[in-house]
């Protein structure tokens, strides 16, 4: 949780030095940013825990990080975005489905501070 908080003031610090126009950063990008972290970290969260379902936020975490860079061409619109949440999540929910918790094998004690 430490580490969530150090991303939260480095974000901050970015976007002050946006704000004073040390750099070209806009409230779009940042947001962006935020919540492609989010969903990262709350797919990673899931797949600790052994829930498949974990895989479509984590997906749709990697797909606003491409979208905030603009990577590979993806500059995505809002009903586009919303396709990609929803089509990530249907790809979880299908993967628990099918394969229920015996497909993956994680320690949590891999992920302790």
């Amino acid at each position: 949780m430490k580490a969530f908080a150090v991303f939260l003031i480095l974000l901050g610090v970015l976007a002050f030095l946006g704000v004073f126009g040390f750099m070209n950063l806009t409230f779009g990008f940042i947001i962006g940013i935020f919540f492609a972290i989010l969903f990262c970290f709350e797919g990673l969260r899931e797949l600790v825990g052994r829930r498949l379902i974990g895989v479509g936020s984590l997906l749709f975490g990697i797909f606003l990080f491409l979208r905030a860079f603009k990577l590979f061409g993806i500059n995505a619109s809002f009903s586009q975005l919303f396709l990609g949440f929803v089509a990530s999540y249907l790809i979880g929910i299908g993967l628990q489905i099918f394969f229920g918790k015996r497909f993956i094998h994680i320690k949590k004690e891999w992920f302790n501070d």
